[in-house]
């Protein structure tokens, strides 16, 4: 394998692996917020490829339009996923009634992707394409040649990334959030309006996903079999640890990066190669690279 081919491999695996990243970002927000595990991520990945296309290639918007309206269409979204999916069944007394509906949600949002924009797969022009000849551009160094898509999609993944991180760690609402998340009848009783703070979250949530099905739409077509980018997620998070974001970020990027090199030897299994080396980390490290040791039973 000569260096080109290495160097491109790599960077196609950090692209993916940033989509990856932006998926499990979201559902660590989701458990350490509200407790939930959604199993719609993906599914929403895809809803917000579908909404981005549809303003893009049928509206013709230019980007300056599209990128607020596709934010904007990425909230209502979000506020209706969780007063649909979460809301009436947050004080259920059966635990997986949440999980449950977030099934019944992906199911949902696959049929209304199809009702609405059709069950053919839809081609999404590149973010970066050649001024000459409107085909996706190419970054040449040397003889190395990569496109500016996966280089774009790498950038906007790590600002997404860096938004979050500063959003928790260093802006009020962030920490409200957090109290709200730790004991909601304490930051009731503080003022702090839960309802709102859960809004919030779901409305992050979906634009993390929804974004990711942004930059992911001139890679692959779009189509609602985009859904199942979601168990390289939930890979991520297992390797990084459950509950932690940081490693979730580290264990998609290895994702990305394994499906990327997989594909010279095994292109026809790189799915089962992904899910060993998940099976690898869990054997070896059963609580991921950055989750809290388990304790031994007595």
């Amino acid at each position: 394998m000569n260096i080109n081919t290495m160097v491109s491999l790599a960077v196609n695996g950090i692209s993916m692996g940033m989509i990856y990243a932006l998926m499990a970002m979201g559902l660590i927000l989701l458990i350490r917020a509200i407790g939930v595990m959604n199993f719609a991520q993906g599914d929403l990945l895809m809803f917000g490829a579908f909404i981005t296309c549809w303003l893009t290639v049928d509206l013709k918007l230019p980007l300056w339009a599209m990128i607020p309206i596709s934010m904007l269409c990425f909230a209502v979204v979000g506020i209706v996923f969780m007063f649909t999916a979460y809301w009436p069944l947050r004080n259920a007394t059966y635990p997986a009634a949440t999980v449950i509906s977030t099934m019944g949600a992906a199911m949902a949002l696959k049929e209304i992707a199809t009702l609405v924009w059709g069950s053919l797969p839809r081609s999404m022009p590149s973010l970066m394409k050649n001024a000459k000849n409107g085909k996706a551009a190419v970054l040449k160094i040397g003889t190395i040649s990569i496109q500016w898509q996966f280089i774009l999609t790498i950038i906007v993944g790590a600002v997404f990334i860096f938004l979050v991180f500063v959003l928790f760690d260093k802006l009020y609402a962030g920490r409200m959030m957090q109290a709200a998340a730790q004991d909601k009848y304490a930051a009731e009783l503080l003022g702090i309006p839960t309802i709102l703070t859960t809004m919030a979250t779901y409305v992050i949530v979906v634009a993390l996903a929804s974004t990711g099905g942004y930059m992911i739409a001139p890679i692959f077509m779009v189509s609602n079999t985009l859904g199942t980018l979601q168990l390289r997620a939930f890979a991520g998070v297992v390797i990084g640890g459950v509950g932690n974001i940081k490693g979730a970020i580290l264990g998609s990027l290895i994702i990305g990066l394994v499906e990327a090199f997989s594909t010279i030897q095994f292109s026809q299994y790189k799915d089962a190669v992904v899910f060993l080396v998940m099976i690898a980390f869990l054997l070896v490290r059963p609580q991921g690279l950055f989750g809290e040791k388990i304790a031994d039973k007595a």
